[in-house]
């Protein structure tokens, strides 16, 4: 409270003070963020009292210890930290954060009689840390109005603090759950066991593929490969070896086509669809050919040993159709199925493909 005898002018400029400090909130930008809201505390208090040094301690969520984040200057952390130990062994800090006022001690590990005025941050959900400043001024002429405005200085600071950390909170969670999202969209379109994508996604976005090109008379070929006698390496070495001749083979195709603009998907058990946007038929044809060479040249290790398989092609596609064409993705996978009949027929092990408009 001010006193009786106070000046008309002191009585304003501590009005002025008082107003100023109430609008902490309004010089920091948004969102906030804690080293700008140090730096405003820092101009706040140097223009209500002088300072040797200023720290910044925060609870830790983990702990739930008072953990050094700023300190002015930057040299005096040690030093500061070894205050606070003291402080809290001769048990005067948890007395100042329990009462949550602002409190003027003497320092007890900075030497030459300094003052120690520690402002506890906090508000009526919980404590956030607390502001150390360290003083040259005897404790006799740090008056009461002084201490007045310093608590009024921490109220607003611990505001702005617990609204920080309340944004960032929810920018955490926010950003969790919309990588929950992404990870279960890929998994939604992605074959659990060999990684390319699944039916659905075939489903999905093939007739967007074929859609596409037709519209910008674009060519387009998809070739439909089926790892050949593939239930005689179920039957020989196993499931678990089946499986990871089908992760293989994947692999081997991964390896070999556009990583940006081909893709493959699983369209029965050891079926694959691999689409090629922009692609001719012949030139789709010649791909599987380093395919099909790639698959039967190459052995794969497997907890039985290596197993040799290889795998037939059926391509078909368009070069350039009119947009008015009637293709759908049914059609185009039943070519396909097509052609990869006749590979069969042919002894397996080999290409076979030609025009959609062919079949």
């Amino acid at each position: 409270m001010v006193a009786m005898h106070t000046k008309p002018n002191d009585l304003l400029e501590l009005i002025d003070k008082i107003e100023d400090l109430g609008n902490f909130q309004d010089r920091i930008d948004s969102p906030f963020n804690l080293s700008q809201i140090w730096q405003t505390f820092l101009a706040d208090i140097c223009n209500l009292i002088d300072i040797d040094v200023c720290a910044l301690f925060l609870v830790a969520e983990d702990t739930q210890e008072f953990a050094l984040k700023y300190v002015t200057p930057e040299d005096q952390g040690a030093i500061c930290r070894e205050e606070v130990a003291v402080q809290i062994e001769c048990g005067i800090f948890s007395w100042i954060i329990n009462r949550r006022q602002p409190a003027l001690i003497p320092a007890l590990v900075f030497k030459n009689q300094k003052s120690l005025v520690m402002l506890p941050l906090a508000t009526m959900k919980k404590t956030l840390g607390v502001a150390c400043v360290l003083t040259s001024i005897k404790e006799s002429f740090i008056t009461h109005e002084t201490l007045k405005l310093l608590a009024i200085l921490a109220k607003q600071c611990s505001l702005v603090i617990e609204n920080t950390f309340l944004y960032e909170g929810l920018k955490k969670k926010h950003e969790s759950l919309e990588k929950a999202n992404g990870e279960i969209r890929i998994l939604s379109i992605t074959d659990a066991l060999t990684g390319c994508y699944n039916r659905g996604y075939l489903n999905q976005h093939l007739p967007q593929e074929i859609k596409r090109s037709l519209r910008y008379r674009h060519p387009l070929a998809v070739a439909l490969c089926d790892i050949d006698h593939f239930k005689k390496v179920n039957d020989t070495y196993g499931h678990l070896c089946g499986d990871m001749v089908l992760k293989r083979f994947v692999q081997r195709i991964a390896q070999v086509v556009r990583q940006d603009t081909d893709w493959l998907a699983r369209y029965g058990g050891e079926e694959f669809l691999l689409v090629l946007p922009e692609t001719g038929v012949q030139n789709a044809c010649v791909l599987a050919e380093r395919l099909r060479n790639r698959v039967s040249q190459e052995e794969i290790a497997t907890e039985e040993g290596p197993i040799s398989i290889t795998a037939s092609f059926g391509v078909t596609g368009f070069d350039s159709v009119d947009g008015s064409a009637g293709i759908s993705a049914e059609a185009m996978i039943n070519a396909a199925d097509r052609y990869l009949y006749q590979a069969k027929k042919a002894g397996r092990n080999k290409v076979v493909g030609g025009s959609f408009l062919d079949v």
